[in-house]
């Protein structure tokens, strides 16, 4: 039978059948099921990882916090998001708590930040103007966490306002509400520093 015969309900619960059992490996401890689990995802939250902390080496580091975190917890692991949502929130809170104490350094006098620290994206980002796109991370740099969160969920990662609520574990209505102050923040600052932005 081809998945045409299928009924809907077949078609759809397929996926989640097979993250399930997937999941199970995982809780299970099976050694082969982690390493799927980095090959599946360790891009894309290298990726993510990139629009939050000041380099890429930074981005390494918080790629082995989120799968380290993953193998001692996975057993909290309920079932309630997809697996992909789950390491997500992992990756924006180790992110931010990196970018918290890049920030406590700056404050109180320490060390500067890395040379070349400018956030940098992921390998498979192609950016034609380079200098443009420092401009934006500029801008983006300037949000509160919590603001510059849903702005890169959505905007940069794509990622409907249902997907961010469950990543940030928040009400949907204040992903709705912190995407659109963060678009309003985002271009009055590109207006003051003489940066047009292109509609969405």
């Amino acid at each position: 039978m081809n998945a045409q015969a299928l009924p809907m309900t077949d078609v759809e619960t397929a996926p989640a059948d097979a993250e399930a059992a997937f999941v199970g490996r995982l809780m299970a401890g099976e050694d082969a099921a982690f390493q799927e689990l980095y090959r599946r995802h360790a891009g894309d939250v290298f990726r993510l990882a990139c629009r939050f902390v000041y380099s890429e080496t930074e981005a390494e580091e918080v790629v082995q916090e989120v799968f380290i975190a993953a193998f001692r917890y996975v057993g909290q692991f309920r079932g309630q998001s997809r697996l992909k949502t789950w390491l997500y929130r992992i990756t924006v809170n180790r992110a931010l708590k990196r970018r918290r104490w890049w920030r406590r350094r700056r404050e109180v006098g320490a060390d500067l930040l890395p040379e070349g620290a400018l956030p940098l994206p992921g390998p498979d980002v192609r950016i034609a103007d380079r200098q443009r796109l420092g401009i934006v991370r500029g801008l983006l740099d300037g949000l509160d966490a919590r603001k510059r969160a849903v702005l890169v969920l959505h905007e940069l990662e794509g990622l409907d306002t249902k997907e961010i609520a469950d990543i940030l574990e928040c009400p949907r209505s204040t992903v709705l509400t912190r995407l659109s102050r963060a678009r309003h923040e985002l271009i009055d600052r590109a207006r003051a520093a003489g940066v047009a932005l292109e509609e969405g």
